[in-house]
This record gives C-alpha cells, structure tokens and sequence, in this order.
C-alpha cells in the first residue's frame, strides 16, 4: 500500500509542485502583506516538502556562481543582518526592533528548487499577476457603481490588510483616482511579455486574449497612479512601439523618434516639475529621506561599513518619527546591511542585465527586470517577499534561458 501511494507520487509529482508554486506566486501577489489569507509561510513550507519528497534521493547540480548567489541573498544577508542588528543593539544597550526584511530574503532559496527542476516559470509567473490586474480593476468599478462601499473597503484593504493605497493625486489639471496595489510594480513584467508576443514576435494565436490582457495590464499600471509605475508603463510602451517601427519602416521610425523627441521636450519642464517639487506631498517625503539619511550617516560612520543591522531605525524629518522602513530602497541597503555587502548584492541584480546584453538580444525579461529594478528605487518591495519571488523568476530564466524566457 504504501509502495503504491509513494509511486502514485513519484508520477504526479510534477503536477504538485506546479500547482503548489502557483499558489504561491498568486498568494504573494494577493496577499503581500500576510494580513488577508495568512498562508504565505505555509505554501512556502509546502512548495519545499513537496520538492524534498520527490528529490530526496537526488544529488543537486548548480554551478558555483548559482551556489553562490543562492547561498549570498537566502541565507548570508539575512544572518548578517541579524547579527548587526545583535551587536548594535549590544552596544548602544538599546532593544531589537522588529525583524524587519530578515524572513523575506529566505524566498530566495525557491531558486534551488526552480534550478534543480528545470522549471519554466514565465507563463507561471505572468499569468499569476493578472490577479493583482483582476482585485485592482475590480475595487475601482466597486467605487464607481458603489461608492457607498468605500468606508467598508478602505478599512479592510487600507486599514486592516494594509495592501492597498487610495488617493487622489493631480497629474497638471488632471486629479486621477489613486488605487496603488502594493503589488502594481510587478505588473511590468506582463506587460513587456504581452507587448513582445503581439509586436515582435507577432503571434496570431489568442490574438484578442493578449490584446485585451494588455490593454487591462496597462489600464491597472496607469490607475496605480504612482509616478514610476507610469512612467515605466510609457517607457516600455514606447519601446516596443519604436521597435516594431523599426524592423517595419526605418523612414516612419525616425519620424515617430522626431514626434517623440518634441512631445519630451514640449513635456519636460511639466514633467521635472512634477518629479522634482518639493510642495508634492510625495516627494517632500523623499527629500526628507535624502536628509535623514545624511544626517543618520554622518552621525554614524560605522553604518556605511557593516549596517545598522536587523531593528534599526532612523529619524525620518518628512515624517516627523522614527521609521524601519524606507521608500529609498538602495539608500536603505546600505543603512542596513553597510556599503561592501550592497554593492555585492546590487552587482548580483545588475547580472541578468549583462547575462541578456552579452549575446545582442534583448529580450521581454530585460526590458521589464530594468523597469521593475527603477521603480524598486522608491518602493520597498525589493526587499519583501514578493521581491524575493521576482528575482527567483529573473535569475532562472537567466541561468535556464530553455526554460522559457522566450515562451
């Protein structure tokens, strides 16, 4: 009986493994906070036991370099950090705060289970989004045909589940309703696969499904409100377009470069205004970053070497309090973790760029990865779980680019 059950699982292993990595993706997606379905930890947990089960006999075959960026960001990092955090909480006789990034960098390790297995995460990955598409694009009809609804949802996705941003934000004469999914950034990645299968590679096939997944992809990027999402949705958008006007017509190429040069120009004092004011309420928040982080290292000296560590928090004059957590994630690696450690760890993400320039062919993976890498400057999400999950998809297609990059 046993011997039955074990090879019914041998055989359907696969399958299990496919499904409960699924779930995973859709869960951090959905639920980037733990707050809504509290099983993130659990199907984390079950992704592994599943993939022990099935490899217990098995001798695993990485490379060094996948060991050791493996071993690096899941294990290395987030020691060091509590350690840091340990010592400065030692010497300055104060108490460790909250563990702040330590349990996201562990998700990093689904990358051996991705490797050993081969997996072909694209679809998987992209296809998992469209639920944050699908609550997003969902809650603005709700305020729309129901706006006596809005109460009710604001508590439970803002207050309660805390994954939700609304706002009303002024783009020049235009107030745009803000629902910020704290997930939206992911978005980029669907988009630049759905804008690469319809423009370059020019697939008939599900033709209308593409077309109107990339038109609802877009429409929630732009209804995020945030300004790096949009602008990486113009960016990426223009991109293509220019590409495929390229390899169509070299003459309409250069006149749409033209257009495109003066419409920038005819923008750019707008659009640096927008960026760069500190009367916005956002951006006031960040340069008040910039100058508590100046302060705290220029009070801290040892900071910029080894971290503040695990705990750490630091006076925030935007906001008027200390904080753990900052928008300005690079400046925030290095608070944490000290200089010498996050230039290793932004090298190793610089990686998969140079990975895809070297042979001369960029592909979807690459426009979307340096869009997410610019909007993850002023959104914490690198660091979190979710992040985590992104860079284990960006690193296998990296390493197993079979697998399907190009799928």
């Amino acid at each position: 009986m046993t011997d039955n059950i074990f090879h019914w699982f041998k055989e359907k292993y696969p399958v299990f493994l496919n499904i409960s990595m699924i779930l995973l993706f859709v869960d951090v997606m959905a639920d980037p906070t733990n707050l809504i379905f509290h099983v993130k930890y659990v199907l984390f947990g079950l992704v592994f036991m599943i993939w022990l089960f099935g490899n217990y006999a098995k001798k695993l075959i990485l490379t060094k370099k996948q060991w050791l960026i493996l071993l690096f960001i899941a294990f290395f990092m987030p020691f060091y950090e509590l350690s840091a955090g340990l010592i400065n909480s030692m010497l300055h006789n104060i108490p460790v705060g909250r563990p702040v990034y330590f349990n996201s960098f562990f998700f990093f390790a689904i990358l051996l289970i991705t490797l050993s297995e081969k997996m072909a995460l694209t679809k998987m990955f992209n296809y998992s989004s469209l639920v944050i598409v699908l609550i997003t694009l969902g809650l603005y009809l709700i305020l729309i045909f129901n706006t006596r609804m809005f109460g009710e949802m604001y508590k439970y996705f803002v207050m309660d589940k805390q994954v939700v941003v609304y706002a009303l934000r002024d783009y020049g004469k235009t107030t745009l309703l803000m629902i910020f999914y704290k997930t939206s950034p992911l978005l980029v990645f669907p988009l630049s696969w759905y804008l690469y299968r319809i423009l370059i590679e020019k697939r008939r096939k599900a033709l209308f499904v593409n077309i109107l997944l990339l038109v609802l992809t877009a429409l929630t990027l732009y209804f995020s409100g945030t300004r790096a999402n949009l602008v990486s949705l113009v960016l990426i958008v223009a991109f293509y377009f220019g590409y495929f006007l390229f390899k169509k017509s070299k003459i309409w190429f250069v006149w749409a470069l033209a257009l495109a040069v003066l419409v920038a120009l005819f923008m750019l004092p707008s659009v640096a205004g927008l960026l760069f004011s500190k009367q916005e309420a956002s951006n006031a928040i960040k340069f008040g970053y910039l100058s508590s982080y100046a302060n705290y290292f220029d009070h801290h000296l040892l900071s910029l070497l080894f971290g503040q560590g695990i705990g750490g928090t630091f006076y925030a004059s935007g906001l008027h309090r200390f904080v753990d957590v900052s928008e300005l994630t690079y400046i925030e690696l290095i608070r944490i973790w000290g200089i010498p450690i996050s230039v290793i760890f932004f090298g190793i993400l610089m990686a998969p760029l140079f990975t895809e320039i070297r042979p001369g062919k960029i592909t979807h993976l690459f426009i979307a990865y340096l869009a997410y890498l610019f909007i993850a400057g002023t959104n914490p999400l690198l660091l979190s779980s979710t992040g985590m999950l992104v860079l284990v998809y960006v690193f296998t297609n990296t390493f197993l680019p079979v697998s399907g990059v190009h799928a």
